[in-house]
């Protein structure tokens, strides 16, 4: 009996061997045609590519999955990688077969040009997060300048004077609801409440309809969890909400166009009402694609401005000197609160809130996704649970008609070059001590090439569109919680380990188990 069993899986593990081998035969030609591709692929991208010639290491040219390894299975650590290229090889270097990345602050203003400058377009490795369409996914120069056009005039600084309201009825609410949780002595999640905060504004913004999220008890716990699940949140439920807001908003905007007496009633106090009312053309009307764009308007307005807030309010509250002086300075202008209040541009005025702010986007810059990073989280998003968004990683451009030129190096045309934010931003020689949060460094006389060097928003024709309504969130914010009177915040359990990146994965994250910023209200 044994040996018929024995027999039995002998007959069967031949049948196998003969299938697998039937198998290879087959696909042997296609497996051999596959390694003969390859193998010219990386010859090609070694010796006869356009950027064979530039500085880096040779795995890194030859593959992207060079990148992908650091990125994914290291959790993280492309950005280091790459600052530890530049000590070997120098300022310029190849990180990929297909992109250079400059570590010079000279250098900045060449490859973040203005739009009548050159023509820049879009180096992005976004594109499957179903964004596409949208303004910053916009590749070609003529298509972005386009789009760009009609939403400009909305996020100037006069525009946002006219919409501040609906920031200041935001911030008196983020004032009273952490004032009410004194009562109760909660330990409160900072980002949750900030994250609420610049949700509940930018929602408004694009739907005319706020989520009340301020409002909530956990201070909408569920959508900030849902959204720095990234890129997941585009498929979450509380993200689907905030997309048929936008676009049940769209399609009313657009039906009143169909009005001449409503539209010139209307206000235009959200950002589609208003680029409905422009000569933008009629393909770029498409309801989906505007509410793609109402996508990206929250990301890039709600996170990044959380992120900010998470930063520097942290460090406000942990240095008591620094909390102090903000306070006494706000003392004159907030002494009205909340019936008389300054506008957002004559908070700006105030020297050493200008300076914190100065120094708190220094350590809080907008976000960068590589190409790697992109194809792991439309995969996974285990990794980012805790995202706060930050520059670690570079961001680049193209100029696709006219070569550049960086000292001996001509640099072809269609090359994506970056550059970080980052790095910029913390170069000892420029910002001594960068680790350390020092708003006196941006007070009196100091060093004009940490203006050069300071770029949270980045330069040229693709700069971040909604600067000025980041400023007013932000001055707002920081107003209302550190004014005489205001809620009395104090940290809980939390320190620099919970708020310094170690890890950049879809942005900084600190360290692994981090609860991140935590407060009580006294």
């Amino acid at each position: 009996m044994e040996g018929s069993i024995n027999d039995a899986r002998r007959t069967n593990y031949l049948v196998l061997l003969r299938t697998c081998y039937e198998i290879y035969g087959i696909y042997e030609p296609l497996l051999a045609l596959f390694a003969v591709y390859s193998v010219a692929v990386v010859v090609y991208r070694l010796y006869l590519h356009p950027l064979a010639r530039f500085p880096g290491p040779k795995l890194a040219a030859a593959t992207g999955w060079y990148e992908f390894y650091h990125d994914v299975f290291r959790g993280g650590q492309y950005l280091y990688e790459i600052e530890s290229m530049h000590r070997k090889y120098g300022p310029i270097i190849r990180i990929n077969p297909h992109e250079l990345v400059v570590n010079d602050p000279d250098f900045y203003n060449t490859v973040f040009v203005a739009a009548n400058t050159r023509r820049t377009d879009k180096w992005s490795g976004l594109e499957g997060i179903g964004l596409r369409g949208s303004l910053a996914f916009t590749r070609d120069h003529d298509l972005h300048r386009i789009r760009r056009k009609r939403y400009e005039p909305f996020f100037s600084r006069l525009s946002v004077s006219r919409i501040e309201p609906i920031i200041v009825d935001e911030a008196k609410l983020l004032a009273k609801q952490l004032e009410a949780s004194s009562k109760t002595g909660r330990v409160i999640e900072l980002e949750h409440v900030m994250s609420a905060f610049t949700g509940d504004v930018i929602t408004t913004l694009c739907s005319e309809k706020s989520p009340d999220m301020i409002r909530h008890p956990e201070f909408g716990k569920g959508w900030h969890t849902s959204l720095y699940n990234f890129p997941s949140c585009f498929r979450a439920g509380a993200f689907n909400s905030f997309l048929e807001y936008s676009t049940d908003h769209i399609n009313t905007a657009k039906r009143e166009m169909l009005s001449v007496d409503k539209l010139e009633q209307n206000n235009k106090s959200s950002v589609f009402r208003y680029v409905l009312s422009t000569d933008m053309p009629q393909a770029e009307r498409d309801t989906e694609r505007l509410a793609r764009e109402a996508a990206l308007l929250f990301g890039a307005g709600s996170v990044t401005t959380t992120r900010f807030f998470s930063v520097t309010i942290y460090y406000t509250l942990r240095n008591r000197q620094i909390r102090d002086r903000l306070s006494a300075e706000l003392k004159d202008v907030m002494a009205g609160y909340p019936s008389t209040l300054p506008t957002w541009q004559e908070l700006d005025r105030l020297p050493y809130l200008h300076a914190i702010v100065k120094e708190g986007l220094r350590y809080a810059c907008p976000f960068v996704l590589s190409s790697s990073l992109a194809a792991w989280s439309s995969l996974s998003h285990k990794f980012s649970s805790r995202l706060s968004y930050g520059v670690m990683r570079h961001l680049s451009r193209i100029s696709p008609d006219s070569a550049l030129h960086y000292k001996q190096w001509t640099i072809p045309p269609g090359t994506p070059v970056g550059m970080s934010s980052y790095s910029l931003h913390t170069d000892p020689e420029t910002f001594p001590e960068p680790f350390k949060f020092m708003p006196e460094r941006w007070l009196g006389e100091y060093n004009p090439k940490m203006n050069r060097s300071w770029v949270p928003f980045t330069r040229g024709s693709r700069n971040c569109l909604g600067m000025n309504l980041a400023y007013a969130q932000i001055y707002w914010g920081l107003a209302v919680m550190f004014r005489p009177g205001g809620p009395r915040l104090e940290l809980y359990e939390t320190n620099e380990s919970d708020i310094r990146p170690v890890l950049d994965f879809l942005g900084p994250l600190p360290k692994s188990g981090s609860r991140g910023l935590r407060v009580t209200v006294s």
